[in-house]
């Protein structure tokens, strides 16, 4: 995605949208709601060299993997783990919602996880982690959490890492590539 010139952060207090100006005529709306974010008593901001590295690392990442596996274009996604990351609220993990996983150590260099509810599952981009908790980004289209809860997309939740699942694209990409190499 190009820019004309500097990328700003809008916020709207009125209708309490914050939004990325990407150009004259293009506005890139974020899904959260003021009370999810922290930082927004300003109506136009510039992006800095933080908000530029994250868009750049979240978009590169998910450009490695073929358009039809992940649910949301690498932009949109970069954009929103790019506004979450600067403005989101610090969160208490919720990891009850998932199902636990037999795995023991998350690997730091998986980017991408799936957390199982029991009603559904859901693909997700770690946006950070550390040896316990990892904040998560649902890269699907929605996810059911209980029977009377749920997650919008882009939306942000905090787990511990005992709730991590390996993402069937990453398995998918890695049983592919060990097959050609067999081939070769």
């Amino acid at each position: 995605m190009e820019s004309e010139s500097h990328w700003l952060w809008l916020f709207n207090a009125e209708t309490g949208k914050l939004s990325i100006k990407l150009n004259e005529d293009s506005v890139f709306e974020t899904p959260y709601k003021p009370s999810q974010l922290v930082n927004i008593h300003f109506s136009e901001q510039l992006m800095d060299i933080e908000d530029a590295t994250t868009f750049q690392k979240v978009s590169e990442v998910l450009e490695s993997y073929p358009s039809d596996k992940v649910p949301c274009t690498p932009c949109s996604a970069a954009l929103n783990a790019t506004a979450w990351s600067r403005f989101g609220r610090p969160q208490m993990p919720q990891s009850w919602h998932f199902q636990k996983s037999d795995i023991n150590e998350w690997p730091a260099e998986r980017t991408l996880c799936e957390l199982n509810s029991g009603f559904d599952q859901g693909l997700f981009l770690i946006l950070d982690a550390d040896d316990e908790f990892a904040t998560c980004l649902l890269l699907s289209d929605g996810m059911q959490l209980s029977a009377i809860k749920s997650l919008k997309q882009f939306y942000v939740i905090k787990v511990t890492l005992n709730r991590l699942l390996p993402a069937t694209v990453d398995l998918a990409m890695s049983a592919q590539s060990n097959w050609s190499q067999q081939l070769a």
